[in-house]
């Protein structure tokens, strides 16, 4: 009887420990706060954004093209505009162009399509 309780205290306190652990890194992945700092648009590689909830902050995260993260206000107007610039960005890219043949088989023509995001 006492081995199963020694082994029963060590699966709780191991479970408690990578409980622990996996807070904390979600809480190092949540921006604490947002930054001042402005970025040029050709400098954005890309964004997500984080709620708060888990996170302290709302806020827009930018990718910068040296892969760094800056965490921004999304109530800024640059933030809003670099957000669009993004997305339409992204809109560009994901337009696919295809050559199809015709039915008869001579001549293809081209269709360009968007991608549903």
């Amino acid at each position: 009887m006492e081995g199963f309780l020694r082994t029963l205290c060590l699966c709780i306190a191991t479970s408690l420990l990578f409980a622990t652990l996996g807070r904390a890194s979600i809480a190092t992945a949540c921006c604490p706060k947002t930054t001042n700092t402005v970025l040029r648009q050709s400098n954005i590689t890309g964004y997500h954004r984080q709620e708060r909830g888990i996170c302290p902050v709302q806020a827009v995260v930018f990718t910068t093209v040296r892969n760094i993260r800056v965490c921004s206000d999304p109530k800024k107007p640059w933030v809003k505009k670099a957000v669009k610039f993004i997305d339409s960005k992204k809109q560009q890219a994901t337009r696919v162009t295809t050559e199809v043949l015709s039915t008869n088989g001579t001549e293809p023509t081209r269709n360009v399509t968007a991608a549903p995001l």
